[in-house]
């Protein structure tokens, strides 16, 4: 009986220290996502996307602008400013001006007269590599 209540005692201790140490892996190893808002963001590693790729310029089609501001290990970067240039000939909406937790900000931009426009993007006053290009017909 005795040898059987020391075996029960070692299992718990076991599965108490694999529980333990599972949980303190879990808090170093996937808490650390929301540390990403103190981290700097790379120009080179940021993207543009809009859609769609030309629209009307009527003044009410829309094309969306994304931008993806990312760290240097591709993680999006919380809370950073865009700020998109401006024409007096586009209507720039932001939607979304801060960056979320992916590093997503969008901004739906329309335009009053036909023509190729091309935008610089700025992230907390730094501008980025490339510019937007919307096509309004």
């Amino acid at each position: 009986m005795n040898k059987s209540i020391l075996f029960f005692v070692i299992l718990l201790i076991i599965i108490v220290g694999f529980v333990g140490a599972f949980g303190l892996y879990e808090v170093k190893f996937f808490s650390t996502r929301a540390d990403v808002s103190q981290a700097t963001f790379s120009i080179d590693n940021s993207y543009i996307f809009s859609t769609p790729s030309a629209a009307r310029a009527n003044g009410q089609e829309k094309i969306r602008l994304t931008v993806f501001i990312l760290n240097n290990q591709g993680l999006g970067v919380l809370g950073k400013n865009i700020f998109i240039g401006t024409n007096s000939a586009l209507n720039i909406e932001a939607i979304q001006g801060l960056t979320d937790n992916y590093g997503k900000a969008y901004f739906d931009i329309s335009a009053s007269k036909p023509g190729e426009y091309f935008l610089e993007i700025k992230v907390d006053g730094t501008a980025l590599n490339k510019k937007a290009q919307l096509v309004f017909n």
